[in-house]
């Protein structure tokens, strides 16, 4: 075994009499992959590259017992039947060829989180409001209930003979289980609702049947939430009680994490919850038991290390980490750390991808279509040109210089990451810092010529001589003409995250309530500035992903930053700026001003490469303003399509 820093991540250990080779577990994200309930070929080639990559057990996405429940799954015709069992079976043969555990998870739905469908009603424990719309839930009756019992003991049935080594039970996230467990949601007052006991009492049913049809020594895991982080759901005192009653069962591990829908910034952690944002949920349940306890929550290869030596849990379970890196575990156990390309936490292709597309990954193109988008040698090696050094350039060269083509890479700048630099400035957006430092390095590694302080336009003769141009010159801040805009007092948002923070005074006005002037201000008051924001719109961050909007509301509350939405700035003045709402002018006292308006593509100059040069493409920002992902993206696809 290879001994390094990370070593302790790597040590076999055991739930039940499963020994799993590492303590690095991928998660059970739903990532797509399955064709009618069963899991599908795509759908093993993004478990398999896991494997791959050195993970010690994969958990897919929860598997359906039943297409009884959730409207939305009723015309999946693999549920509950061989033709399922035989998608695991497959999974099982090509993961495990790695040494790599499978564990499946096994659900009865969503219930009330389940996607409305038109004319049919979701199910949940009692009547309950969905969770999408304001229609109300139908009550599962008893002889349901009997049912989806019976279909847990069929699905591990078939689990077991297809060679999964262990199950565990999906009931976190106020999902349908989930639904009967809690108060808020359970108001029936059958043997199924009311007390305790009759809460848990479908939980234990269904660990009961699986328990009798998988025999005494498969282990049996079961993924609950600590504590919902709502008003009236469920608390720590009464999850742990959980835990002693599953324990003393017979349940030989806990999957701890935290959240529902209502607290989705939780349960799928944004940057501005941090590292192992739910560490101390884990931390509570090892009081509660002695069986091994797995986590989840954004962990950075340092925090997973530092909770396995505390420790705090036994297993650290990856989700988007994995998304971005299959070959996460690998690069860690071979000691190549730097290699380890980041999970920049944006939940935007993972969780919610725009235009219709599959769930992927903004830093990871080729994530849940691994073969698809296999970078391959060429046979003919290219003179690449790639023109700016932001976040779309810098992977454009990366994937250029992996299939073996010579790349240049002209940046008009001193230094390297583009809009990457001011994005990574606040402390809670360290992993853009990262993946900035990841791209830095690997076209370092790749031998990719450099050329800072270099401005390419149409007629600058470095493109005379390349095969293939790409175009990633990015846009630039947006400043309005605002009287008062060149004031010694007036910073760009830009300039502040690259410059010296000893120009900002104690009391600030961010002009702009989008994700960057959020961020901004955030970051100032965690520092003990006195922020008001100004925004034109009625709403603060309104392009953002709504887990996004749920945690820089969150934040803005915590840190007492004020908020004037609705409001137009009229001027900026030495004394701060003056604006105008629905109540009339006035005028709003600060040190210092952070313009964060927007930006500005730089489609013109663009075009004029691409005018003169057939063989020349845009791609980024100076395509259309987007997302980091977008960039990132787009720069994969150029440099993979060059043969």
């Amino acid at each position: 075994m290879i001994r390094n820093e990370y070593s302790p991540l790597f040590e076999r250990t055991y739930i039940g009499k499963l020994g799993v080779k590492n303590r690095i577990v991928l998660a059970p994200m739903g990532i797509g992959g399955e064709t009618g309930g069963a899991i599908n070929e795509e759908g093993i080639d993004y478990y398999e590259a896991r494997a791959k990559g050195g993970v010690g057990m994969v958990i897919p996405g929860f598997q359906l017992v039943t297409n009884k429940t959730d409207p939305m799954v009723s015309s999946y015709y693999a549920v509950d039947t061989q033709l399922q069992a035989m998608g695991w079976a497959k999974l099982v043969d090509r993961v495990k060829a790695y040494g790599t555990s499978v564990c499946v998870q096994l659900s009865c739905g969503l219930g009330r989180c389940g996607v409305p469908m038109p004319g049919m009603q979701n199910v949940s424990s009692s009547e309950n409001t969905n969770f999408y719309d304001n229609n109300t839930t139908r009550p599962l009756t008893v002889d349901e209930i009997h049912d989806i019992v019976a279909s847990f003991g069929r699905a591990a049935e078939r689990a077991k003979a297809a060679g999964i080594d262990a199950i565990e039970i999906h009931a976190h996230y106020g999902y349908l289980l989930d639904q009967f467990m809690t108060s808020l949601w359970n108001k029936r007052e059958d043997e199924y609702g009311g007390s305790f006991e009759n809460r848990m009492r479908l939980l234990v049913e269904i660990y009961q049947i699986i328990r009798q049809t998988v025999g005494s020594d498969y282990p049996i895991l079961m993924r609950m939430v600590m504590e919902h982080k709502i008003p009236g759901g469920r608390e720590v005192e009464e999850s742990l009680e959980i835990i002693r009653m599953m324990d003393k069962l017979g349940i030989d591990g806990f999957d701890i994490d935290i959240g529902c829908y209502e607290s989705y910034d939780w349960a799928f952690p944004t940057a501005y919850r941090g590292d192992a944002a739910m560490l101390y949920a884990a931390e509570l349940a090892k009081n509660a038991t002695d069986k091994p306890i797995l986590n989840t929550g954004s962990f950075t290869p340092e925090s997973a290390l530092k909770a396995v030596k505390d420790g705090k849990t036994d297993f650290v379970i990856l989700a988007r980490g994995l998304l971005a890196d299959p070959e996460y575990a690998n690069k860690l156990y071979y000691g190549k750390r730097e290699d380890l390309r980041p999970c920049i936490r944006c939940d935007e292709y993972c969780l919610m991808p725009p235009g219709g597309r599959p769930q992927s990954c903004s830093v990871n193109a080729a994530c849940a279509a691994e073969k698809e988008y296999a970078i391959i040698p060429t046979n003919s090696p290219k003179n690449v040109v790639v023109v700016g050094g932001g976040p779309g350039g810098m992977e454009a060269a990366r994937v250029a210089a992996l299939k073996g083509h010579k790349v240049t890479l002209y940046e008009k700048g001193g230094e390297l990451g583009g809009q990457l630099r001011a994005a990574a400035g606040p402390a809670f957006k360290g992993q853009i810092h990262a993946l900035m430092e990841y791209l830095k390095t690997q076209i370092h590694k790749l031998d990719v010529e450099v050329k800072l302080h270099t401005a390419i336009g149409a007629d600058s003769p470095e493109l005379v001589d390349a095969d293939k141009i790409i175009v990633a010159i990015g846009a630039d801040a947006f400043i309005p003409q605002i009287p008062g805009v060149d004031r010694s007092n007036v910073i760009e948002v830009m300039d502040l995250h690259t410059g010296s923070p000893d120009r900002i005074g104690s009391k600030v006005i961010i002009a702009g309530g989008g994700l960057s002037g959020c961020d901004c201000a955030i970051d100032l008051a965690m520092k003990g500035k006195d922020i008001t924001i100004v925004e034109m719109l009625d709403s603060l961050v309104p392009k953002a992903l709504f887990p996004i909007v749920m945690s820089v509301n969150d934040k803005i509350s915590e840190y007492g930053i004020k908020a004037r939405t609705g409001n137009k700035i009229l001027a900026f003045t030495d004394k701060g700026a003056k604006v105008e709402s629905k109540d009339g002018e006035t005028e709003i006292e600060a040190d210092t001003v952070i313009l964060a308006i927007g930006t500005r593509s730089n489609a013109d100059s663009a075009k004029s490469i691409l005018d003169k040069y057939t063989n020349a493409q845009s791609i980024g920002d100076c395509v259309r303003v987007g997302q980091i992902g977008e960039a990132v993206r787009s720069g994969f696809f150029a440099g993979w399509a060059i043969e």
